[in-house]
């Protein structure tokens, strides 16, 4: 999740004021709370808020005169999210990628991208039902702001924005990566009905098994 835009901060860059004073080296509460003119308490929550996330950790610790304080520092590879050239840079090279391959070849690049990415990651468990909503909620914390539609048997997800805009824009087989992971994270098939724009639209369809079972009893 990109902490400078969690639906939780209400407090505008306060968090990426904490990210940058973590960048160069662990801080205390007490420490960060003087340099950003704040109380304690305040900091205290927004803290919380990014070890959540997974972008802040503790440290270790330092003497105090009563008690040790906290340090808190940045997780490993937190400090991506300070970054503004990504995605400029996966817009480039989706367009040089579409340049130098066939539209074929493109289309299972983008789809082991998804598949790669989706390795990473836990696989939903539960009905079919509870692995499409996980996948929603784990969809959301890449910036979409996805929903979960039941139509004929089948679960739609749809979003009226891309968390891979940019990358879709420079080439709509790019679109590919993000059903691979739909269906990594499922474990299910995945049929992609997304319409392509000035502003994307996504739309994945995932199908149960049972339905694929009857559709192929009916084709015989």
């Amino acid at each position: 999740m990109n902490p400078f835009h969690s639906k939780n901060d209400r407090t505008g860059g306060t968090r990426e004021r904490i990210i940058r004073l973590l960048l160069p080296q662990p801080l205390t509460i007490a420490a960060m709370a003087k340099r950003l003119g704040m109380t304690q308490n305040a900091v205290r929550a927004q803290v919380a808020l990014l070890q959540r996330e997974g972008v802040a950790e503790q440290q270790g610790e330092v003497k105090g005169a009563r008690r040790p304080s906290a340090l808190y520092g940045l997780c490993a590879g937190a400090d991506a999210q300070l970054s503004r050239a990504y995605p400029s840079m996966v817009s480039h090279l989706v367009r040089v990628l579409s340049e130098e391959l066939s539209s074929r070849e493109l289309e299972k690049v983008m789809k082991k991208v998804g598949r790669l990415f989706g390795s990473e990651l836990p696989r939903a468990t539960g009905d079919v039902a509870e692995r499409v909503k996980k996948t929603v909620r784990f969809l959301d914390t890449l910036g979409s702001i996805a929903e979960m539609t039941e139509e004929n048997g089948r679960y739609v997800i749809s979003s009226d924005g891309c968390p891979i805009g940019v990358a879709v824009a420079a080439n709509v087989h790019a679109c590919s990566s993000m059903q691979a992971l739909i269906q990594e994270l499922t474990g299910l098939t995945v049929d992609k009905e997304c319409s392509y724009g000035t502003r994307s639209r996504c739309r994945f369809v995932v199908t149960p098994p049972s339905i694929r079972e009857r559709r192929a009893g009916v084709a015989k």
